[in-house]
């Protein structure tokens, strides 16, 4: 049996990676593919931590900054769990793995705090996407997206923050393409159907489906 194909979404809060993410997974079982659905931070065991780290809730931490560097080996640790548990045995059934955020996402968002190079270390042995669709948004109008959809936002969730790291993804993207990673930038400012229809072709034009 031939491995499952492994797309993941990413870009900054408020570009529209969940949304994109689920319409994608739909419009490929239309297509009879056998699709499993996932997201980082997982609903695993670390990945509850990492979520109540994210709202300022970690037991034990509350009211204190965790720090950049428990916030990277958090979300690495989830991600290996993620892939043993879900991803990787998915994929060796043949199902096509799509998730809601990856390793990208730590090295745009960890390495605002970290050291890359140390960031991209705690990875090294996580399974690489073949497709990775980066949703591109301007900081200020993803922002404000978040603004009316959220009563509470999460540690990362600042104006200014969002625009150092859209800018991180820009560029890591631009080095993960010159190690051979299949990266597709997806402009996000159009209404969802817009971007939808976007994602489909980028799908079509890396592989028949």
């Amino acid at each position: 049996m031939a491995e499952g194909k492994f797309i993941v979404f990413e870009g900054i809060d408020g570009a529209g990676t969940t949304t994109q993410s689920k319409l994608a997974a739909k419009w490929l079982r239309e297509r009879s593919l056998d699709v499993v659905e996932t997201a980082e931070p997982t609903d695993g065991a670390v990945g509850r931590t990492v979520r109540r780290a994210l709202s300022g809730e970690m037991p034990g931490r509350e009211g204190r900054e965790v720090e950049p560097e428990l916030f990277a080996l958090l979300f690495a640790a989830d991600r290996l769990d993620h892939m043993n548990r879900t991803v990787i045995p998915a994929l060796e059934r043949g199902q096509w793995g799509i998730s809601d955020r990856c390793y990208l996402s730590s090295f745009a968002y960890q390495s605002v705090g970290c050291d890359l190079g140390w960031v991209r270390e705690l990875n090294r042995h996580v399974r690489r996407a073949d497709l990775t669709l980066l949703l591109d948004l301007d900081a200020e109008a993803a922002y404000e997206r978040l603004v009316g959809a959220r009563e509470k936002h999460e540690v990362f969730e600042t104006a200014d923050n969002m625009a150092v790291v859209r800018a991180n993804y820009m560029r890591i993207a631009a080095a993960l393409e010159q190690e051979g990673e299949k990266i597709v930038r997806v402009d996000a400012s159009p209404p969802a159907a817009a971007v939808a229809e976007e994602v489909r072709r980028a799908i079509s034009d890396w592989t028949p489906c």
